[in-house]
């Protein structure tokens, strides 16, 4: 059996204590630096500016500060991180396809006093190089907030007082481009005063009550019904051109083919006539005497009944024959 003996144990030495102290001071020396660059690092996200508040002047950084790893005083300043990228926001009546949850479409009034409902649709973006004066003119506040105070509420103030001017109808179709654009003039004016940059405003749906809704489709399908009965009366009047100059292609070419055979005709009997002429101008008395000699066979001809004989004067066409020899 082992007895414990007091007097066997180590004692630590002055020199292994020292190096003990050292280690843990070093250690605690180190987790401190490193838990304040933690403090002090930041990392401004892409898309975004990061803007340096001062707490002890009370000053905005002249700069703002770029994507990337960043370092500040965490004891005097802060970071807000305003996004520079195009952003969008939405107000529709479909739930869960706008920027809030339920209907968040416009309500509007036409000239008539009619109500509708407008789905618009804006897309913006923070100026840049004014990052630190928007930071001043909110307080610091969110992109969040200065989103809703003037991207959402200007607009939802702004477009019932345009679209007021303009009847249901042209709400609804013809006008809705020039309502578009009479707002984002408006938009454009304030959201620069704002050190926001319009990108673009749209009206993306029109919502009509029910009653006008079924009076706008009548309408539309009358239209389309008169669009096609001028589209066949257009098919009938090409029809008709079309068969007009094929006649009168038939036509033409029945009068070509006339006038060509009556040149043939003409020629025809241009030629026989010239035929004739020179034949009668080759045909003299003699040649014609002697022609009649060559077909005669010497014999006088006969004539029965009558009791008479006629009588031939042969003394010419003898003559002609002795003539001949």
């Amino acid at each position: 059996m082992t007895t414990f003996n007091p007097k066997m144990t180590t004692s630590p030495t002055p020199g292994s204590v020292r190096r003990i102290v050292t280690l843990s001071a070093a250690l605690v020396v180190a987790l401190v630096a490193l838990g304040f660059v933690f403090a002090t690092w930041r990392t401004i996200e892409p898309g975004y500016v990061g803007i340096v508040f001062d707490k002890i002047s009370r000053s905005v950084s002249a700069r703002a500060l770029d994507p990337g790893w960043q370092f500040i005083n965490p004891f005097t300043q802060s970071i807000q991180q305003y996004p520079v990228t195009i952003q969008t926001y939405a107000m529709v009546q479909a739930a869960g396809e706008g920027s809030a949850a339920g209907d968040d479409s416009i309500k509007v009034q036409s000239s008539e006093g009619q109500q509708l409902n407008l789905d618009v649709v804006i897309q913006y973006q923070v100026v840049k190089e004014e990052g630190g004066q928007l930071f001043q003119d909110w307080g610091g506040a969110p992109i969040e907030i200065v989103e809703d105070r003037v991207v959402r509420q200007y607009t939802r103030s702004q477009v019932p007082l345009v679209a007021s001017r303009y009847g249901w109808e042209g709400i609804s179709a013809a006008e809705r481009e020039q309502i578009s654009q009479e707002v984002s003039q408006r938009l454009q004016e304030e959201f620069t005063r704002r050190h926001l940059r319009l990108i673009s405003f749209g009206i993306r749906e029109v919502h009509l009550p029910q009653q006008l809704q079924a009076a706008l489709d009548q309408k539309i399908q009358a239209q389309q019904e008169a669009e096609r009965q001028e589209y066949q009366l257009q098919q009938a009047r090409v029809k008709a051109d079309q068969d007009r100059v094929t006649a009168e292609g038939q036509a033409e070419a029945l009068k070509a083919q006339a006038a060509g055979e009556a040149d043939a005709t003409l020629t025809r009997a241009q030629a026989q006539a010239e035929a004739n002429r020179l034949l009668d101008e080759s045909l003299s008395a003699d040649v014609l005497r002697y022609q009649q000699l060559q077909r005669w066979d010497g014999k006088l001809p006969v004539f029965n009944g009558g009791g008479a004989t006629p009588l031939i004067d042969a003394s010419d066409i003898i003559s002609g024959t002795t003539a001949g020899q």
